[in-house]
This record gives C-alpha cells, structure tokens and sequence, in this order.
C-alpha cells in the first residue's frame, strides 16, 4: 500500500518538476502559479505517508523485507516532498525572471539539463515501482551528468552577467533554478540508494561511484578501442606529441587549456590536421556547436548522449575520414589490404609479407600521404614499450618496398629526408 502512495505522490512530484521547467523556457506565469499553488498537495500526501509508515510499524511491528520496504516508503515520500519543494522554488524564480529584463537571453542549456533531470526522476521512480535494483544503479552511476551541466551552464551565465551588467539579476535568478534543478538531481540518486537498501538490506553501497570518464572509457574499451585519457589540455597535448591517436573525443570544459584551444593548436600543426576530432560537451547552444566545427571538430555531440549515439558517430567519422580504421579489406590504388585474411595483393597479384611489415604496411594505409618519424613508426607498430633501434625502421622499410616492388610497379613508399616516411599512392 506505501509503495503505491509512493508511486503516487512520485507521478505528482514529477509532473511539478516537468511544469516548473516548462513554465522557465515558455515564461509561462500561469503555469508556475499552479506549481507553486501544487506544493500543497505534496506535502500532506508525505505527511499521511510517514503517519502510515509510523503506524504499521509500532502496531504490525513488520520484520525483514517488510520493515525495509515501510522505510524505504518514508525516506523516499521525504525525498519527494523536497523535490516538490525545490520544483515550487524554480517556479518562483521563474515568476521573476518574467519581470525582468525581456534582453536576456533565456539558454537552451537550462531546458536540456532540465530534461535529463525530469528523465532521471522519472527512471528511479520507475525503479521504485518495479523493483528494479540495475535500472536504479543506472541512475545512481551516472549522477556526475547533471553536475557536469550545472558546471558548464554556471560558466555560460557568467559569460552574459560579465558582457552586459543588466542581465545579471535575471541570470542570477537563472543559475538559481540550475541549482535546484542540480539538488533535484542528488534526490533521485538519494531515491536510487534507499532502493538499493530496500532489496539488498545493505544500507551502504559497495562500490564507488563510477565518474562519467570512467563509463565511457569501459564502454569504448568493450567496443574494441584502446584508450588513453588525459586529465586536462595540457596533458593531453604533451600525450598526443608523444603518440599520435587514431581520433580523439575532446570536452570543450578542460583545465588549463580549454578544449577549443587543443582543438584550434591540433588544426594548426601539420602532423596532427588530420586526426579525427569529436566533441563531446555540455555546451549546446548553436554559436558553441558553430564554433567548434569551424575551429576543425569534425562532429559536436552534446552531453547527455547514449553510448550507441557516439559510437555510431565514431564509425561514421572513421568511416569518412579514415577507412583504414573501420573496415576490414581497404584499397589505396591498386594495394589492397585485407586485415581478416591477413592477406595483401597488388595489382590482383598476392604479395607475402612477414607479420612486421604487415604491421608496418596495414598503419601507412591508415594514414595515406602523412609523413611519419622514425620513431613513430616504432610506437605505433612496435609499441612504445619494447626497444628497437630507430634504424630497425629503415630495414624493414626496404624489405616492405621489396616486396611490394617485385613486379617493377612505382614504389608507393616515399622517404622523406629528415623526416621520415609515407604511403603514396592515388585512391
């Protein structure tokens, strides 16, 4: 019976919550009126609630599941009774925000963290009601998202209070809503951890929460990708100059030297313009998107965004800009390289190549016409962590050319002096 009282008064907390955010993008008055006028309503249903749970404890004396499950109803009812509360607030804030300057640009940035707290409400709750312990650690793992967008939406407000000094009453009271709508967010992660108590018994969870970096990089991993992470701009770029990647996932919102900063210096130098950039940022508004694609991203994806989503985008990027990567059999002229196979023909005629300068042959048809080092021709196709001398390259160089060169064909590898080699033949 609690569970359903729950269920119920979480149907109304949600709707509250969806109304308060829909009265702040329409500047709705009416709409936050009947919000606020709402509040009401919740808090009785939480009190009858807990005077429920109060009972049936002191005269039914539940033991086991059952004392779990009226405790669990009370902790959530009290959760729910302050998101209510926290729903009512945005509405007032929304009110004065109507009154203000009509100037102020009203963010898209507000309407999508909004969503992905009403969606996160809405998950746990459905949690709640089913039982559902996985659904309701999905949510729990993933409360750093909603930070991220408070993080991201803060600076973004900043931006317009400092460019004109007449916005920022109405901006204050819009970093306002995002605060609540940021403890919103901690509430259902609290709703997610009573549901995790209330079918395990175990008041604390084990395991600490996952970051967001963290999921991603399990979940490209699983893909088939090798992963390195840098903890801000800085890093990142001494580990690019150190090995080059195959593309890069970039977050504008990085420390010390900004995403769009990495990005524009990538784009300036000649040894990393073609490495496929994607963005990924809670920066959404279409000035931002524009900007990063005209500073050289080659795909802008903003947070939140599911997983098949970016790797979809991640095949279509390689796809686009480097075949050599997402497909098994690739042709460069008349070379073609079959990876399942293990096999290399030129000019239809089969070629036999050690497993080295399969290596060797299969990275230069990754990246057509770019000149590597020496030395990077090592890290990528000996590893970084074995030792060779950087000569090693030139020989196996010449045995790749002889090889290749049996039938007196053009020699599609081209050396470059004092800087190294390259694969040049016309697609």
């Amino acid at each position: 019976m609690l569970t359903a009282e729950c269920a119920r008064m979480g149907g109304l907390t949600e709707a509250a919550v969806a109304d308060a955010l829909e009265a702040v993008v329409r500047r709705d008055q009416q709409m936050a009126d009947s919000v606020v006028a709402r509040d009401e309503r919740l808090d009785v249903l939480q009190a009858d609630i807990e005077r429920k749970a109060i009972r049936m404890i002191a005269l039914r004396q539940p033991l086991a599941n059952d004392l779990r499950r009226t405790v669990a109803a009370m902790k959530i009812a009290n959760n729910l009774e302050r998101v209510g509360d926290l729903a009512k607030n945005i509405a007032k804030r929304t009110i004065v925000i109507i009154d203000s300057d009509p100037m102020v640009p009203l963010t898209r940035s507000i309407e999508r963290m909004g969503r992905l707290v009403v969606t996160r409400l809405k998950e746990v709750l459905d949690a709640y009601t089913a039982s559902d312990l996985e659904r309701a650690m999905s949510v729990w793992s993933r409360d750093d998202e909603v930070d991220e967008h408070y993080n991201s939406l803060f600076r973004e407000l900043l931006t317009y209070m400092m460019g004109d000094p007449r916005t920022i009453t109405a901006c204050a009271h819009l970093l306002f809503v995002a605060k609540n709508l940021e403890r919103i967010g901690d509430h259902a992660t609290n709703i997610a951890e009573i549901i995790h108590y209330e079918i395990t018994g175990d008041e604390a969870i084990a395991t600490a929460r996952p970051k967001t970096d963290t999921l991603l990089n399990y979940n490209l991993e699983k893909e088939g990708y090798a992963v390195a992470v840098a903890a801000d701009g800085e890093d990142a770029l001494m580990m690019i100059d150190e090995k080059l990647p195959d593309l890069i996932l970039l977050d504008w919102m990085l420390p010390k030297v900004s995403g769009i900063e990495v990005c524009r210096r990538l784009r300036a130098r000649t040894e990393t313009r073609n490495i496929p950039i994607i963005m990924l940022t809670a920066r959404g508004e279409e000035t931002d998107r524009i900007r990063g694609l005209d500073t050289g991203a080659d795909d802008y994806i903003v947070k939140p965004f599911s997983m098949s989503e970016l790797s979809a985008r991640i095949r279509a990027v390689l796809r686009r800009l480097r075949p050599g990567l997402a497909e098994d059999r690739v042709r460069i002229g008349d070379l073609v390289i079959d990876r399942v196979a293990h096999r290399v023909r030129r000019g239809g005629q089969e070629i036999h190549l050690g497993p080295t300068e399969f290596r060797l042959l299969d990275y230069l048809m990754q990246h057509p016409g770019r000149v590597f080092s020496r030395e990077q021709l090592l890290d990528a196709v000996w590893g970084s962590d074995v030792y060779v001398e950087a000569r090693t390259v030139d020989v196996h160089v010449g045995r790749l050319r002889k090889a290749l060169n049996r039938e007196a064909s053009a020699d599609p590898i081209r050396t470059v002096r004092s800087a190294g080699y390259s694969l040049d033949l016309e697609g």
